[in-house]
């Protein structure tokens, strides 16, 4: 199950703004405003308070990927993660003066290559424990959940 399995707080200079909490239907959830002024969530910060606590998968820019439960994000899309494990990239990243046909096939079989390698419960020898970790915003390429 993915979703908020403990409430979700979003604050504002550590001040609690709003509470997401998982209602007694799967995928139901319900907000608790903790101020007076009613706080605006966009979906999107909505859409990523459902994922905390799901098991994640960043690509970085340098290639590494990093595997870890979601605990929290910020203003600067930085997110942190607990539980973490990185993982050395297995091929060298793409390099520059390709065509971008060649550079998108490539970056189409290392997706794949990264999807089939991620695939099993266990994971892949030749890991680093992290513990938790932050990942700055900009180096992510992507972050998927896994099932």
């Amino acid at each position: 199950m993915l979703g908020v399995k403990t409430p979700a707080v979003l604050s504002l200079n550590g001040a609690p703004q709003m509470t997401l909490v998982a209602a007694a239907s799967e995928g139901e959830y319900t907000q608790q405003q903790h101020c007076e002024a009613a706080a605006k969530v966009g979906e999107s910060t909505l859409e990523l308070m459902k994922l905390l606590g799901a098991l994640v998968r960043l690509r970085i820019s340098d290639g590494r990927v990093v595997i870890g439960r979601f605990h929290c994000f910020d203003k600067h899309q930085n997110v942190i993660l607990k539980d973490a494990r990185e993982f050395a990239p297995t091929r060298n990243g793409l390099k520059k003066g390709k065509d971008k046909a060649v550079m998108a096939a490539e970056a189409e079989a290392r997706d794949q290559e990264e999807e089939t390698r991620f695939a099993g419960v266990l994971l892949p020898r030749g890991s680093r424990s992290l513990g938790m970790t932050l990942v700055p915003g900009k180096h992510v390429e992507y972050m998927k959940v896994q099932s």
